[in-house]
């Protein structure tokens, strides 16, 4: 049984510093409140150490899995007190002085009492769990005795079987192995070291793929001396590996030698050599930079091959004086190796299976995705099997609803994968178990999600955080980016089947989000945390039973909704809850109660049918996130400038009202190009120090051959890194000195100006530009003017071509 506690640990990581910033406000707290929050502060800071010990350990007992949940749902509870406790005492005492001040804090204190004495009895109540549960760790012995189960018990290491596959049996790697075993050959006119990274995700088969190039090296007697070892993730493995390598290289250990000793026999042993040395599994930088002085750049044409799940590794790190580092992706099967491979498994040939599973047959193959473990896995499982509801049963699943032991070598190997994680990357990566299998995630709506629920902690840009915890993921191999921009972030994300089933059996192990479906709904034994329902019927009888108003969601912290709206849960049983996501849902959406959501952080109704925002929307004071865009929202309503917390308020064509300049914190704007109160909407929006992103919608109802002008005015807009223009027509100016921040630039037209005229000018002016967008619905001669004037104008900014991308009516120029 695996014990899942990282996605835990960042949260109680961070809880005793948020109670510490908590003493240090001038709040009025009732007699022996403060006490308690100085009880909690101190004993969530020594559950903390004892969880770091469950996470370094492989296996654990069934005590101390209980006694980690116990904690995660307390940690869970004390935070929204925590996140509650300024809203309901209306953010304390002010610090003014004098008698008005003095007399208004009596008032304030005398107002807020019934909510003190419900915060008090709150906190009483979150402390005797607490006492409790550090009671029942001593009283068991939790922690201390963790991890004592037997040698025998320990599951064996399914990589092992990868170093003994014969050549014959091998499907859809010739290829490969040709390449690396050319790359490694291939000495470029230098007999420098050469080092060669296989990387490619977890179960691709990178030490199969290794030992297939290692073998046929060897058999050229090319090499004096070669040696192949395997390392792992944990930190004392170095020591391990380097010992095993003496081994291979038929060195006799003593014993008792330390790593400063054991590097200089390797050495003294490959000096005067041609080697080949094979680094299965390397996990981190740190590793590689003690393994790697082992081997000396001798000037003999020597190779070592590493593999790793990490695209990172080695070739950042500690690469010495080689510069002949080469990295090999190892790609997934395709449809027809992932075909082959599965019946020489299951039934030992290449194109006999039962005719009568030809549709389930195909659907197996796709769940694997390609991935050599899970085709192995699950062809294993199903070998000679003729019965249709094993194969949809066993097939299907994968992971998710299976057996622990009916595919446990592939789950050991992603365990590996997962428990390497930082805790703050581990509920990253569950949290993409709430979108549906196969999703197209966009990372700005991911990374925003992610900052809402409190998942990116540091003091700088938490945008910026999220991205490179989405960076890191990605070189992991755990997911897949989908449409690269200008720098090299992707647009869009998404996850491997395979990946995507095991982090749906570590979400709902760990209790990290409720998925429900039409097969499943929510357990009501157990706290919604975060609540994602993806039903796709739009019949009345089915919308008791999906919406399930028996479960109680006043511990929701996030909801998401796929498919129809009627399945929404009423507003007004959310009360803790910082994420509202209905994108893309079907039907009326009812509002009732969501000016109550206190601690409401993102809010999505993007593509609904929305059609107005509640007045009260101003008092949604935690509100960072508004989406509106592809609604049918005409214009927002007056209340939204008091939303001083807003970093990125997506209104698509809606207008907004006056006094805009009041929201300081925006990054993020889109909306229509004219407000109420404004002339000049660009002059306006100059004065946000903090803007970064603009869409500005302009569809004229003006006659052709009369458009209205697009000015972008000399200074404005100086923090601007991202423009979007959408436009019925080209009318834009840019003026000297406008935008000097702008990297991208998008102009989306319906068509082009009647008198085939460019109708863009000062393009020439926007002196950072990297990246430029030009797009027409319609193919006309205007149309086609403004590609013409456009490219030109970009190529003299000397943009590179790949960065320049015009399409007109779907097609590419």
């Amino acid at each position: 049984m695996d014990i899942v506690v990282g996605a835990l640990s960042g949260m109680v990581d961070a809880l005793p510093g948020k109670l510490g910033e908590l003493l240090e406000q001038e709040y009025a707290l009732l007699s022996g409140v403060r006490g308690d929050v100085v009880f909690l502060k101190d004993e969530l800071s020594s559950m903390h150490a004892a969880i770091h010990h469950c996470e370094s350990l492989d296996h654990h007992d069934s005590q101390t899995t209980g006694w980690i949940g116990l904690v995660r749902e307390v940690a869970y509870d004390i935070e929204d007190w925590v996140d509650l406790f300024s809203i309901r005492v209306d953010d304390g005492a002010q610090p003014t002085s004098g008698f008005r001040a003095w007399f208004r804090r009596g008032v304030d204190k005398l107002t807020a009492l019934p909510a003190r004495h419900t915060i008090a009895s709150e906190l009483q109540g979150l402390k005797e769990r607490v006492v409790e549960i550090s009671e029942q760790r001593n009283r068991y012995r939790l922690g201390a005795m963790v991890g004592t189960s037997t040698t025998s018990q320990h599951p064996h290491d399914p990589r092992i079987s990868a170093l003994f596959v014969e050549p014959g049996s091998l499907v859809g790697l010739d290829g490969k192995v040709e390449d690396v075993y050319k790359t490694v050959m291939d000495a470029g006119g230098t007999n420098e070291l050469k080092i060669v990274s296989i990387v490619g995700m977890a179960g691709s088969g990178k030490t199969t793929l290794a030992n297939a190039v290692y073998r046929r090296l060897q058999a050229d007697n090319t090499f004096q001396c070669s040696a192949f070892v395997s390392i792992g993730p944990k930190s004392d493995m170095v020591s391990k590996t380097v010992k095993d390598l003496l081994s291979n290289l038929g060195d006799r250990l003593r014993g008792g030698e330390d790593i400063t000793q054991l590097i200089p026999r390797v050495r003294e042993i490959l000096e005067k050599k041609r080697y080949l040395i094979v680094i299965d599994d390397l996990w981190s930088s740190d590793q590689w930079g003690i393994i790697r002085c082992c081997f000396p750049d001798n000037s003999l044409g020597s190779s070592i091959i590493t593999t790793t799940r990490n695209d990172a590794l080695p070739t950042n790190h500690h690469c010495g004086s080689s510069k002949f580092v080469h990295n090999h992706k190892i790609s997934l099967l395709s449809d027809n190796e992932a075909k082959e491979l599965f019946l020489k498994k299951a039934f030992s040939s290449r194109n006999d299976y039962p005719q009568h599973l030809e549709d389930v047959f195909a659907k197996v193959l796709r769940r694997c995705g390609g991935l050599p473990l899970a085709v192995v896995s699950i062809a294993t499982k199903l070998a000679h099997k003729q019965s249709r509801d094993e194969w949809e049963k066993h097939g299907l699943n994968l992971l998710y609803n299976s057996r622990p032991e009916g595919l446990d070598g592939l789950k050991q190997i992603l365990n590996l994968s997962y428990n390497d994680l930082q805790p703050q990357l581990k509920s990253c990566l569950l949290y993409l178990s709430i979108f549906p299998e196969n999703s197209e995630i966009e990372t700005k709506r991911l990374v925003r999600r992610w900052i809402a629920e409190g998942f990116i902690a540091g003091t700088g840009s938490k945008e910026e955080t999220a991205i490179s915890y989405l960076n890191e993921l990605i070189g992991r191999n755990l997911v897949q980016p989908l449409d690269l921009n200008h720098d090299n972030i992707p647009r869009r994300c998404t996850v491997h089947p395979v990946i995507y089933d095991f982090i749906v059996c570590k979400s709902m192990e760990d209790n990290f989000a409720t998925l429900t479906d039409a097969q499943h709904v929510p357990n009501n034994n157990i706290t919604v945390r975060r609540l994602s329902l993806n039903l796709k019927s739009n019949s009345k009888e089915d919308q008791p039973a999906a919406r399930n108003e028996s479960t109680d969601l006043s511990h929701a912290r996030s909801v998401t909704v796929f498919g129809h709206a009627s399945i929404t849960p009423h507003l007004t049983d959310l009360k803790v809850v910082r994420v509202l996501d209905l994108e893309g849902c079907n039907g009326p959406v009812c509002l009732d109660g969501l000016c109550k959501l206190v601690l409401l952080k993102y809010l999505s109704l993007k593509g609904t049918d929305v059609s107005k925002l509640p007045e009260g929307i101003g008092d949604l004071r935690c509100l960072e996130t508004l989406d509106v865009r592809s609604t049918k929202v005409e214009e927002l309503p007056p209340s939204i400038v008091r939303l001083e917390k807003i970093l990125h308020l997506l209104a698509g064509s809606a207008k907004l009202p006056g006094g805009m300049d009041k929201m300081k914190a925006m990054q993020s704007l889109s909306c229509a190009g004219t407000t109420k109160s404004s002339a000049n909407i660009v002059e306006e929006f100059s004065k946000l120090d903090n803007l970064k992103e603009l869409e500005l919608y302009y569809y004229a109802t003006e006659t052709p051959g009369n458009e209205k002008q697009i000015m972008f005015p000399v200074d404005g807009l100086k923090t601007v890194k991202q423009l979007c223009i959408r436009c019925t027509s080209p009318s834009v100016t840019f003026e000297p000195r406008v935008l000097p921040k702008v990297e991208a630039l998008e102009l989306r037209f319906e068509k082009g100006r009647a008198d085939e005229s460019s109708g863009v000018s000062g393009l020439g002016h926007l002196s950072s530009l990297k990246h430029l967008v030009l797009e027409f619905e319609q193919h006309d001669v205007g149309a086609m003017a403004t590609v013409d004037a456009v490219r030109k104008a970009a190529e003299g900014l000397l943009l590179d071509r790949q960065y320049i991308t015009i399409k007109v009516d779907g097609k590419k120029y």
